[in-house]
């Protein structure tokens, strides 16, 4: 385990910091806001003078209205962070079955490559059959004989595969640290548990016992058997890290520590505790979803070997992932566990927050996968 006064992933130098939050365009900027309040208030005043004038003005006052909605959603979207720029709205749309999915893009000497793949899933998965998964490769991929550790990472509800690589920027963030050095080489896969029939918008990686997708076979039985056949991974629990946000943050805690032979290590992001609404679709029993309760099981569940925690809770936000995550990661650490609780100020529970606690959850992963 990694111990230490100043352990890997609690900070980031102030250049990294910079480089990663670089980047986005006219999609988040209150420059587009403006333009388009401004372009209401023009549309506002040409409708008084031609009102004045006794003509019609209808089409101006409707010209303002949808400019003034087009800004209040450009707010929404830059307060969430889940557009940042147009490569990111094309993979959350192509992610959601709009629109055709971005060219994969190779690795390169200096960026890594980025393409979306459809896993096939036997038919008792009960899965859809049109979902992206989306994988990142570290620049020089593949090299030679080197076989790369690997990050699963966990969208939230509502949510699709994309949005780690969209709203997320991982592969901006994995580029940056990897030029720095805080990172070793590692391949990121964007999973989608999105399923089909009850609970099928929020299975919370649940295998269904009311009639819906089997999410918790599909990960462990098709998903990181197809990773692991498609690309050079390090095909053992040591070099596997499962993540996640919010839902996705539950789904991170549930799957890692109760299949310790799949994963060693767990990146927590605004996780919940318990299954939720989402379990209660998905399962037909309460025992079912005591079984899945990680804030109930997390001090007594075998833990046949060290598993490493991380939790980032957002600053501004004092609900359930708060209470939970401090439990649980609390609770491993009395077990003598290697847990790292980051806190974002000033942050709430959206993407922005996400994408400002992933370069530290990697580089917490990448240092406890050898």
């Amino acid at each position: 385990m990694v111990r230490a006064q100043d352990p890997p992933g609690s900070h980031l130098p102030a250049d990294v910091l910079e480089e990663l939050g670089a980047g986005g365009d006219w999609l988040s900027s209150w420059w587009t806001v403006v333009a388009l309040l401004l372009l209401a208030v023009l549309a506002v005043l040409w409708a008084v003078r031609r009102r004045a004038g006794h003509r019609r003005a209808w089409p101006q006052w409707t010209a303002a209205g949808l400019a003034v909605a087009l800004a209040a959603l450009f707010v929404a979207n830059i307060v969430v962070g889940y557009a940042p720029d147009v490569a990111a709205a094309r993979v959350a749309l192509a992610s959601r079955g709009i629109g055709q999915a971005p060219e994969a893009h190779a690795a390169g000497t200096h960026d890594g490559g980025v393409e979306s793949v459809q896993i096939p899933a036997p038919a008792a998965d009960r899965m859809p059959d049109d979902s992206l998964t989306w994988v990142y490769t570290p620049p020089g991929y593949p090299d030679g004989s080197t076989r790369y550790p690997v990050v699963y990472l966990v969208h939230g509800t509502p949510g699709a595969s994309g949005d780690w690589f969209a709203a997320g920027d991982v592969p901006h963030a994995m580029d940056v640290l990897l030029a720095h050095g805080l990172v070793q080489p590692m391949i990121v896969v964007g999973v989608d548990v999105n399923g089909t029939g009850p609970g099928a918008a929020d299975t919370e990686c649940l295998d269904s016992t009311t009639g819906g997708s089997q999410v918790e076979t599909y990960l462990t039985d098709t998903v990181i058997p197809w990773v692991d056949g498609a690309y050079r991974t390090a095909a053992d629990w040591q070099h596997r890290t499962v993540g996640g946000f919010s839902a996705g943050g539950f789904c991170a805690l549930d799957q890692g520590l109760r299949h310790p032979e799949l994963y060693g290590t767990i990146l927590a992001i605004e996780p919940y505790g318990d299954p939720g609404a989402g379990g209660r679709a998905m399962l037909a029993t309460e025992a079912e979803w005591d079984e899945h309760d990680v804030l109930g099981y997390a001090p007594t569940i075998p833990l046949p070997h060290d598993v490493a925690l991380f939790v980032d809770i957002a600053g501004r936000e004092h609900g359930q992932p708060r209470r939970d995550g401090t439990a649980i990661a609390e609770s491993l650490a009395a077990r003598g566990q290697d847990v790292l609780q980051r806190e974002e100020p000033g942050q709430r529970h959206t993407w922005t927050m996400a994408r400002v606690a992933i370069p530290y959850g990697l580089v917490f992963a990448s240092a406890h996968m050898p």
